[in-house]
């Protein structure tokens, strides 16, 4: 029996915001600056906390909405403008008056809307692999069979569920490549991670991406926004992220790694918690006065 069929998911506090329930996991220094995490699409806060485990700051990761132990959004409102406004509730609710946001792949999408939306709640954002930028549609046949009326929940409960620990062990070798897949990632609850619920999300949220990230206005030219990326990366393109990104703020700072795909945060966890540091305390850069981006290697 696969050894991810013996885990049992991470539990951590539960805030009740307006209807909805926000599962929260913490880690690193619990005194420290406070800082959230939030993963990307298919996961949940679990994930993406295991790089930020020995961090000088307090890390506060949310399963957001649909993902892991906390309650779905209604279904029109699962994209990232409307997860901006349950990002919004959070902070309220953990007392957060502002606070440096970390996000993973299609979890900046929300992030970058609350930054344009509400700037006095976000001092910078670190945002790793982001998918931000409206991209042109995927075949995705499996996922867009799964959201059909009538034969969608069949394949979701008796398909991709059933077969939770391929599909998810799939998904984490295509996000890795070329990169091997780490131990502590093929060690993830798969059944915890890829259920009924978390697909129907993934598949709304995805639906909604394109639209919503259209109407991503211009972002406030004084929030430090750092960004790191794998030059590997076959889930999504850099290069067609990052000049969109540019386009909306004149300073991004980019963290290019050589070699790498769409999980740097853990092939190179070091790097990014040294990002995060220079994030927040704002004494380092990771570009040069001529706006070169750094180049690194693993």
């Amino acid at each position: 029996m696969p050894k991810t069929k013996l885990l049992r998911p991470r539990i951590g506090k539960v805030y009740q915001v307006d209807q909805h329930q926000i599962h929260v996991l913490e880690t690193g220094d619990l005194t420290g600056h406070p800082v959230l995490v939030l993963h990307g699409c298919g996961s949940l806060a679990e994930e993406v906390l295991l790089p930020f485990e020995t961090c000088e700051f307090r890390i506060l990761a949310p399963d957001r909405p649909g993902y892991g132990f906390s309650s779905p959004l209604p279904r029109p409102e699962r994209g990232p403008i409307s997860q901006s406004f349950w990002l919004e509730g959070l902070l309220a609710a953990i007392g957060a008056d502002a606070i440096v946001i970390v996000a993973h792949s299609i979890g900046s999408a929300p992030a970058l809307h609350l930054a344009a939306r509400r700037p006095e709640l976000v001092k910078g954002l670190l945002l790793i692999s982001p998918c931000c930028r409206p991209v042109p549609p995927k075949p995705l046949p499996l996922l867009r069979l799964s959201a059909i009326a009538g034969v969608g929940p069949m394949i979701r409960q008796h398909v991709i569920s059933r077969w939770a620990d391929f599909f998810l062990d799939r998904a984490l070798r295509s996000s890795c490549f070329p990169n091997p897949l780490p131990r502590h990632l093929a060690m993830l609850p798969a059944a915890h991670v890829v259920n009924p619920g978390a697909i129907e999300t993934m598949a709304d949220e995805l639906r909604a991406f394109n639209q919503d990230m259209e109407r991503l206005p211009d972002l406030p030219g004084d929030l430090p926004i750092h960004v790191l990326f794998g030059s590997h990366d076959r889930i999504i393109q850099p290069a067609w992220h990052l000049e969109w990104l540019s386009r909306k703020h004149p300073e991004v700072i980019v963290g290019l790694l050589e070699g790498v795909g769409h999980l740097p945060h853990h092939v190179a966890p070091g790097l990014t918690r040294r990002m995060l540091s220079n994030l927040v305390n704002t004494e380092q850069q990771l570009l040069d006065r001529q706006g070169q981006p750094l180049i690194a290697s693993v």
